[in-house]
């Protein structure tokens, strides 16, 4: 990453922390998906984030792999953005949300999926678009802590 993407996605991750100390999460998916594009590089001519060259770095899935036309295709964090806010959260409050722990959490949970219309619809429809299923959060299921497991759930198989 070069010096001023870097200075942008800690710029981004500023922001970010700004919003978890303040407890407001509104506006918190534009900062992570700056941060995101900052991180990885994915920025316009001019500089500014460009969320539509995360389709060709997002984790495909299967039935993605062939699709080149953006237009049947849907980009979806791994892990809802939901989730991910509860994570900020409970650092703030647990009084623990420093620039260092919101950075640990973001680069280990926030990934993008590109996946097909149709696969999209199916995790609508299976209620898994903001949550993830009920064995992420119980430690005797084997998709405990998964970071793909509301996928594995509707049989939405993911790239290596």
């Amino acid at each position: 990453m070069n010096e001023i993407n870097n200075f942008n996605a800690n710029l981004e991750l500023q922001h970010i922390y700004l919003e978890v100390y303040s407890e407001r999460y509104s506006h918190l998916r534009t900062f992570l998906e700056s941060y995101y594009c900052y991180q990885h590089g994915l920025v316009t001519k001019q500089g500014k984030p460009d969320w539509i060259q995360i389709f060709n770095i997002g984790k495909r899935t299967v039935a993605a792999h062939h699709i080149q036309e953006r237009k049947l295709l849907v980009r979806e964090m791994i892990m809802p953005l939901s989730v991910l806010t509860g994570y900020l959260k409970t650092l703030g409050r647990d009084d623990e949300a420093t620039i260092d722990n919101i950075k640990t959490i973001i680069d280990e949970h926030l990934e993008y999926v590109i996946m097909t219309r149709e696969e999209y619809n199916t995790l609508v429809d299976a209620g898994l678009k903001e949550s993830m299923p009920a064995g992420y959060y119980q430690a005797s299921e084997a998709s405990y802590r998964c970071i793909n497991a509301r996928f594995d759930v509707v049989g939405i198989t993911l790239l290596a």
